[in-house]
């Protein structure tokens, strides 16, 4: 049931627009700051943000923070988890099991 909740987790993470361009971004940009994905998926950093902790959360992709000497300030670096899902109806069947 476990990997069932995962499967759960990561579609509904995946099932915004917003947070499929992040994704997209991350995989052909590589690992950015926040400001850099926020500008590049055309939303404020705020509501990047919120989108990157819910796909965080769900293990689609990791943070960490960088100190940044050159503007003297802590900056959040974002990047892809290596990710595959496999959704059918037999899969679904498999992990209710």
């Amino acid at each position: 049931m476990e990997e069932l909740e995962e499967l759960a987790s990561k579609l509904e993470a995946l099932g915004h627009p917003v947070r499929l361009k992040l994704v997209a971004t991350l995989r052909l940009d590589g690992p950015q700051y926040l400001s850099e994905l926020a500008k590049k998926a055309g939303v404020s950093r705020a509501l990047a943000k919120v989108h990157l902790v819910r796909l965080q959360r769900a293990g689609i992709v990791k943070s960490r923070v960088v100190l940044s000497q050159k503007e003297a300030k802590a900056l959040r670096y974002y990047e892809l988890v290596d990710f595959s899902i496999l959704v059918s109806p037999d899969e679904i069947v498999r992990l209710m099991r």
